[in-house]
This record gives structure tokens, C-alpha cells and sequence, in this order.
């Protein structure tokens, strides 16, 4: 992250304490009398600010919390949003925030400021790193039992900040409580949400066996077209084969991708056209290929090019984060063997998830996925 970006108005106060839970003051059971009394006090929740997290012991904490959040991706990591910041980030005032139980990192929250015009002038909009329009899964992090802990002493800041209007809390999965939590966590605060209810879907196919196994929980004749599809495209087209591209060969392939994506989708062709889309593929490979993290798939029929795709695979889920086609056999439906195919891979690899990623869109639902809700709290300074 650039420790020179514009700060604004987003100056961190100092950094604040809280006590959960408060200590006991019922004079039916002062301490010694019918009741047990820890060895040691309540716990100590301390919220830390920070400008930059570039490295030393809380970065490195924050990489292996990942390890402890059940539902952390790829999107949380601290190298995916130094990625995200360096592309989008312009002006946008960011801060880390870490959350400390009797000094043990417990939490973290990265957040984002960004100012906005409105009918009674400039408003500043807090919300978490990472945006909706590259970034599938947003919020904190943290272990499943430390979930309100976190929220509450996030909240908390928030209720001592002035320097916000309105804060977002978006892209939270509503089976990773995240979203209880807040609600929690803002009604003792007092602090009146405005919006609440759902914001996207990610379908999502479990998986679990190989390719044959999964295809065989899928309702017959959502397999049958599958089946159909794929004997199709080979028998009209050309021989099918499923294609990495190598590590080395993938930031130069990727302008190619993009451009294919556009002549796919032409609604979408604005945005795979933008140069910032462009620089932002390219530093995500750069990023995360190495690792295999970053893949990129082609599926050849008769030897040549017919579908693309670009995955985030990371800790037992693969995310299918984008797509594309050759028009011109669009009537063979590539774009949908391919992604059949992948899910194959993917079963075979020992993958536990296929996530097809934000968005509602009909072809998704052939290969039996199920929603995974995201929710939206949105809340107004009084």
C-alpha cells in the first residue's frame, strides 16, 4: 500500500479499548460468595488503526487468522487488496484496523473512504477494501467464536468517528454471521441501519468425489444436457481438450482474454475494454499466478481456441472470476462445456467448492449450484 496516498478526513483517533464482558456489579453475588471467579479479569478488546500494513508481526498475523476464518478468500487476503488498492485506489483514503483481546490478534477490518457528491454536498462514505466491481466476497476477518467481539469493537470506533456519513457493510456472506453480528453490535450502539437485506448471490456447487460423482447428484436432466452439449460441440467441432496456460505465458495471453470477453458479452464490452481492467487483470496474475492461485484455462476444439476462463483457486474452493467465448460457435455453447469441464478439473483436483461468484445469471444454475446470499447493512450518521 502507498503510505504517501491522501489521508483526508479519514485521521484515525487514538487507539480505543473496550471491556467484554463489563465486570460484575450485582450485589447478590459479590465476589467469594456462590460465585466462581476467574483467575483473571474480562478480557481487554483493543481496536489498533493503521495506515499501512506492508509487513511485520500483525501482516503476518493477518495471514495465518486467514487460516482460521472458515469463511476467508482469496478477496481477504492483505496481497489481494495491496493489488486492488494499487489499480482503484486513486484518492480513496484506507486504513487497516486490527482488533486485540488481551494483545492476541482476534480481527481484522480493512475499510475505505471515499467522497462523494450529493444534494447537500460532499459526503464521506465508509465502506470495506475492495469494491463490488472486482471483489466478490468483502469484510473482516476473524474466528467463528470471535465474530461479535470484532463487530462490536469496530462499531464502537465508528460511533467515536466523525468523519463519516454513511458506511456500507457489504458482501457479506449471510451463512459467515458477519451480518448478525453488526446487526448486534450497531443496535447497542444505537445506531440506526437504513438498509439491510440482500445485495448479490455467488451459486455455488459442492463437490466432493470425482466428476462422475458429481454429475450423478445433478437432476437428470440438468445432466443429460450437460452430457449432450459436450458430445455436441465434439462431434460437430473438433476434438475437446482442456488447456492450462503456463504461469510464464499467462499476463501476455490476458489482453487476448479480455478482448475476447467483449466480442462474448458485447453489453459488457466497456468494461473488459477499460485500461484499468486491463492493468488490473495483469496485476492480479502477476500477484498470484506463480502460486497457481491465478489460473487461466482454454478450451481447443480441433486444435484451436473456443472458450477462456480466469480462476481464483484458494484453500479448497475454485472461483470461476471470469469468462469468455468465441462468438462464432456460440451456437455450440463452449463458454458451457468449458465450464463443465472445469468443474471436472476441479472435482478431480479435490476441490471442496466450484463458486461461480457474484451474480444471478441463468447458465450458472446448470450445474446444479445453489445461492450463497450476500447482505448489505447500510447505516446514516444521524
Amino acid at each position: 500500500m502507498n503510505v504517501d496516498r491522501p489521508l483526508s478526513s479519514c485521521r484515525a483517533p487514538a487507539p480505543a479499548r473496550h471491556r467484554y464482558p463489563p465486570p460484575s456489579t450485582n450485589p447478590r453475588h459479590p465476589p467469594g460468595r456462590g460465585t466462581t471467579v476467574p483467575s483473571r479479569g474480562p478480557a481487554v478488546i483493543e481496536l489498533r488503526t493503521h495506515d499501512d500494513l506492508q509487513a511485520g508481526g500483525e501482516r503476518s498475523a493477518w495471514d495465518l487468522l486467514l487460516d482460521e476464518d472458515p469463511d476467508a478468500t482469496v478477496f481477504h487476503t492483505p496481497r489481494y487488496l495491496d493489488a486492488w488498492y494499487r489499480t482503484f485506489g486513486g484518492t480513496t483514503a484506507i486504513r487497516v484496523h486490527t482488533v486485540h483481546s488481551d494483545g492476541r490478534l482476534i480481527g481484522v477490518i480493512p475499510d475505505a473512504n471515499d467522497r462523494q457528491g450529493s444534494a447537500g454536498g460532499p459526503e464521506e462514505i465508509r465502506r470495506f477494501q475492495g469494491g463490488t466491481e472486482v471483489t466478490d466476497y468483502l469484510g473482516p476477518v476473524s474466528r467463528l467464536e470471535d465474530r461479535f467481539d470484532v463487530a462490536s469493537a469496530y462499531v464502537d470506533h465508528l460511533a467515536g468517528d466523525v468523519d463519516w456519513d454513511e458506511f456500507v457493510a457489504g458482501g457479506l456472506p449471510v451463512d459467515s454471521s458477519w451480518p448478525e453480528a453488526f446487526r448486534r453490535a450497531l443496535a447497542a450502539r444505537e445506531l440506526t441501519i437504513i438498509e439491510d437485506g440482500r445485495e448479490d448471490v455467488c451459486p455455488r456447487v459442492a463437490l466432493g468425489g470425482d466428476h462422475d460423482q458429481v454429475l450423478s447428484r445433478l437432476p437428470g436432466r440438468l445432466r443429460q444436457e450437460l452430457i449432450r452439449k459436450t458430445r455436441k460441440l465434439a462431434r460437430d467441432a473438433g476434438e475437446l481438450e482442456l488447456v492450462q496456460v503456463p504461469a510464464g505465458e499467462v499476463v501476455d495471453r490476458l489482453d487476448a482474454f479480455l478482448d475476447q470477453a467483449a466480442e462474448s458479452f458485447p453489453d459488457k464490452a466497456g468494461f473488459f475494454q477499460r485500461p484499468d481492467m486491463h492493468t488490473w487483470f495483469r496485476t492480479l496474475a502477476g500477484e498470484f499466478v506463480a502460486e497457481d492461485i491465478f489460473r487461466l484455462h482454454e478450451l481447443h476444439v480441433g486444435g484451436l481456441p473456443a472458450a477462456s476462463t480466469v480462476s481464483l483457486v484458494h484453500r479448497g474452493t475454485w472461483g470461476l472470476y471470469n469468462s469468455a467465448f468465441d462468438p462464432t460457435l456460440a451456437s455450440f455453447a463452449p463458454g458451457v462445456v468449458m465450464v463443465h469441464l472445469l468443474i471436472g478439473e476441479a472435482s478431480d483436483q479435490g476441490q471442496q467448492v466450484f463458486d461461480l461468484l457474484r451474480g444471478d445469471e441463468p447458465y450458472k444454475y446448470r450445474y446444479g449450484a445453489s445461492d450463497r446470499v450476500l447482505e448489505r447493512l447500510v447505516v446514516r450518521r444521524s
